[in-house]
């Protein structure tokens, strides 16, 4: 059974993964028949190498500069978790900031991620060059 920790463990591993341009250990993170939905209301990715794909077009679009920052702890109840994040994308003149992503995910007994959605809309992506 998941505990409250071993979710954010999942979590933890979740942004560091991403952040740090791993797209195959932050896929190992989800379940093999996990589904993904980023954002809400595009096409469903799914099975985990389905999800990998999504990491590497979007780390390709980015040049593979790619940042997640939560904004504060998540919550979790259950087998469930809402977390607060805000993404820094690409490099230089061209990096752009999504400055409000709210994620949901579900996880199995073994802290996995069997379902994520995350809540954000193009038209909240904004320049932030550096």
């Amino acid at each position: 059974m998941a505990t409250t920790e071993s979710i954010q463990a999942t979590i933890d591993r979740y942004i560091e993964r991403f952040s740090s341009g791993d797209g195959a250990g932050w896929a190992a993170l989800f379940a093999e028949d996990a589904t993904q939905e980023d954002p809400v209301g595009t096409p469903v990715n799914v099975g985990r190498q389905a999800i990998r794909a999504f990491y590497e077009r979007t780390a390709a679009m980015f040049g593979g500069a790619l940042t997640l920052v939560a904004k504060e702890d998540p919550v979790i109840i259950g087998h469930e978790a809402a977390l607060s994040l805000y993404a820094v994308a690409g490099a230089g003149e061209s990096r752009v900031r999504m400055p409000r992503i709210i994620d949901h995910m579900t996880f199995d007994d073994d802290a996995n991620i069997t379902a994520l959605r995350a809540f954000w809309t193009m038209d909240s992506i904004t320049p932030d060059p550096a």
